[in-house]
């Protein structure tokens, strides 16, 4: 009978809210980013993590880390890996270097972009000694956050420039009065612009114009997003022919 209380006893035990990096799944790589001087590279580390949240469920996803050596500021991304299949690996690494997301690295911090249905940014001001430390302090950044990633997901804290289609993926809500992009960016035909995929969007360039930013963004054309230092816009120019 006592055997089978302290069994009872230790399958009652909740599990230990952590983040374990998984062993031998970290790679390294270079990937492209902005800085004052125009187009660099910044090294970064992908690799994968079990998480066991405080309430029990439980997952294997991915981190990327992007980190700059000149100021020590780093950044990081979750995706969640497919378990069903073993090769869909770095997910956002790709995403960086199909030039759907972006890094400006800045003496204030490294400025995340992302460009989906809107534009989404962040200013990492977190710095670490190298590399390996940013990995390091990244999954502890994680496990500091469990709570609140089990119910809300990691990176609620972005600041969107909603200036075309819906916020995806982010709790977020368009606010009225916001400018569109120009007629056909994503489509063929201007009417079903609102309906069409954003799976070619890409930000070609980001650099900045006295305290404002200055994006350059690619579907069928280019434009030219202008923010203020605040991320907020301030405009929206078309800048080349749809292409055919």
């Amino acid at each position: 009978m006592r055997t089978k209380s302290l069994l009872l006893s230790l399958v009652s035990i909740p599990l230990i809210a952590q983040v374990s990096p998984v062993a031998s799944s970290e790679t390294k790589d270079v990937v492209p980013a902005f800085n004052s001087s125009g187009a660099i590279t910044l090294p970064a580390a992908c690799l994968k993590v079990d998480i066991v949240y405080p309430h029990g469920r439980q997952d294997r996803n991915e981190v990327t880390v992007v980190y700059d050596p000149k100021t020590g500021h780093y950044l990081w991304h979750v995706a969640t890996h497919n378990t069903n299949n073993p090769d869909d690996t770095g997910v956002y690494l790709n995403a960086i270097k199909k030039q759907r997301a972006q890094a400006f690295a800045d003496p204030t911090g490294l400025i995340d972009f992302g460009f989906g249905g809107t534009i989404f940014v962040k200013a990492w001001q977190g710095q670490a000694a190298s590399l390996d430390a940013a990995v390091s302090a990244s999954t502890n950044e994680m496990q500091q956050g469990l709570a609140v990633a089990e119910g809300r997901g990691y990176h609620t804290d972005y600041k969107f420039v909603p200036i075309a289609g819906p916020v995806i993926g982010f709790a977020a809500k368009i606010p009225p009065g916001i400018n569109p992009f120009p007629s056909g960016f994503t489509c063929e035909y201007p009417p079903l612009s609102a309906y069409c995929p954003t799976d070619n969007n890409t930000i070609s360039s980001v650099s900045k114009q006295g305290a404002n930013w200055r994006l350059v963004l690619t579907n069928r054309f280019d434009v030219e997003v202008i923010l203020d230092r605040n991320f907020d816009l301030v405009s929206i120019q078309q800048l080349t022919q749809p292409k055919q």
